[in-house]
């Protein structure tokens, strides 16, 4: 059998629940895919995460976050593909409560300024830049009466 070398993470993680809605914060290292905990229940497979850093404001610790998808296109879209350049950014934390597999918990998004947490046509949350019209069609349809 092969096995293969894992990193550990070491140090405290996000809480969604101790997250303050509204609050700074800033990523301190470059993201990068890790193994998580859950596995795909289709395949067995084990599901990857996005672990990085965040220091928020007023903490003296850096703590580890797995980041969202929602998080990420956010972030690609403000700052580039290129994780190293959304380190030292300012960013707001919005939290919202949701149900993951039936357990209520709390997701923390990273909103870059100048950005927005919305929904997409379909109910998805996005983040976009302010005043982006999510999923609206690029020209009406006319209509006669």
């Amino acid at each position: 059998m092969k096995y293969q070398k894992q990193q550990s993470i070491g140090g405290a993680w996000v809480k969604g629940l101790e997250v303050q809605s509204g609050s700074r914060c800033k990523l301190m290292s470059e993201t990068q895919p890790m193994q998580s905990q859950f596995k795909n229940e289709k395949t067995g497979e084990v599901k990857m995460q996005d672990l990085a850093k965040i220091l928020f404001s007023g903490d003296a610790e850096e703590k580890n976050i797995s980041l969202n998808r929602a998080t990420i296109n956010g972030l690609i879209d403000a700052f580039g593909d290129d994780s190293a350049l959304w380190q030292g950014q300012v960013l707001t934390c919005e939290t919202e409560k949701v149900r993951v597999a039936g357990k209520a918990v709390t997701a923390v998004y990273l909103v870059a300024d100048g950005y927005e947490r919305v929904d997409d046509e379909n109910g998805y949350t996005v983040i976009v830049k302010k005043g982006t019209q999510v999923g609206a069609p690029e020209e009406l349809p006319s209509i006669d009466f």
